[in-house]
């Protein structure tokens, strides 16, 4: 758990505090990666959760599963080390995310994405993502515009 809350703490910094604040990216490290939080995500049986590893060290991780409110599987989150940008790890994380989805029969899933996350927006974009939606919403109390991007397997 301590290597994927590391990545999480590192990347929610260096990705979202100039777009939430680092107050609110604090609030989201308290809620959304205590240990059992991340333990149920790994062991639930809908879900799946990739890790990439450097020299038995965390450097990144992916998180799928089902979306009920969309009926769809949503990429709940990806995230690799800001040391490791740019050297693959993402696109590896994607590929056994899609395997594992594939492996479930599903057709396609989504992510959310802030549309001020330009990394992420570009990730996206450039890894077959296609946005089909946008809209104005309040994330932990900031005003944010929220994209949502399809990928068909």
């Amino acid at each position: 758990m301590d290597g994927i809350q590391a990545v999480a703490e590192r990347t929610w910094h260096q990705t979202y505090d100039d777009i939430l604040g680092p107050d609110v990216v604090e609030e989201v490290m308290d809620e959304w990666y205590p240990d059992e939080a991340i333990a149920e995500g790994i062991s639930h049986d809908a879900q799946d959760f990739v890790v990439a590893v450097d020299d038995d060290t965390v450097v990144g991780y992916a998180h799928v599963g089902p979306h009920p409110p969309r009926r769809v599987h949503l990429l709940y989150r990806i995230y690799v080390d800001p040391d490791y940008w740019n050297q693959g790890i993402g696109k590896a994380l994607l590929a056994d995310i899609e395997q594992a989805l594939y492996d479930r029969d599903v057709g396609s899933y989504e992510v959310e994405v802030f549309a001020a996350n330009e990394r992420g927006v570009g990730f996206y974009e450039a890894t077959g993502f296609e946005q089909v939606d946008e809209s104005e919403t309040e994330f932990k109390g900031v005003a944010v515009t929220e994209r949502i991007y399809r990928k068909r397997l």
